[in-house]
């Protein structure tokens, strides 16, 4: 799955394979916890496929796949606003009802549904933190780290529980880099978001560069194009 533009657009994404429509949730929307999967939860799983693994997780009695299964079923909710969820164990698929029609996920289109929360969620973005961000000139680069080693200072002394999230920390970031309001931020699906952020880092190293030379600043490293195209 890769619509950029669609994606961009925060339109719905067509589930062909299963004839249904995927809502890309606003980050209002994601308001909940998710735990990941303990070791013993994913024991005699391994020659099973995805969906299979979902499946066993939702038939567990173990609390910690109930959590698993109520936190599936929410995200469920805010991808598909319109249709009403329910658990067909027997046959194990998911079934989701729309006036008076029924439509499944299961075992033959769970991939091609789990390539679309890729997209929609930026799975596949690789952008850990805001300090993975590598400045392409000395002055940025001398900014970014005196921020680095602020921020482990600051780590080391809060200890890692009081990690904020990257949503939160992209909507902070946004809201005064830009002088936005953080409510109009929160209506952004998790695409706008990371696409917005990518092109603010951008143009923050070019801004950087270009003041550095204005001052007289040489020998720096050329910047990439903040325009250029972030969707190749």
């Amino acid at each position: 799955m890769n619509n950029d533009l669609l994606l961009l657009s925060g339109n719905d994404i067509a589930f062909t394979e299963a004839q249904l429509t995927v809502h890309q949730p606003i980050i209002y929307d994601l308001n909940y916890s998710k735990d990941k999967l303990r070791k013993e939860d994913k024991v005699n799983l391994r020659n099973k496929t995805n969906f299979e693994i979902l499946m066993s997780i939702m038939k567990s009695k173990n609390v910690i796949a109930q959590q698993n299964k109520n936190c599936a079923l929410l995200v469920l909710m805010l991808l598909f606003p319109e249709y009403s969820l329910s658990l067909d164990m027997f046959m194990e698929q998911i079934v989701l009802k729309k006036d008076g029609k029924e439509y499944f996920i299961n075992n033959k289109n769970y991939e091609a549904f789990k390539s679309i929360l890729i997209s929609v969620f930026c799975l596949d973005k690789n952008k850990d933190d805001v300090s993975s961000y590598n400045p392409g000139n000395d002055a940025a680069r001398k900014i970014a780290e005196k921020l680095k080693k602020g921020r482990a200072k600051v780590a080391s002394l809060k200890g890692d529980s009081q990690k904020i999230s990257i949503l939160e920390r992209y909507i902070s970031i946004l809201a005064v880099g830009e002088n936005k309001d953080i409510n109009s931020l929160m209506q952004y699906t998790v695409y706008q978001l990371f696409d917005e952020f990518q092109r603010f880092e951008l143009k923050q190293s070019h801004d950087i560069y270009l003041k550095a030379k204005l001052a007289g600043a040489k020998d720096l490293d050329e910047v990439e194009n903040w325009m250029k195209n972030i969707h190749p």
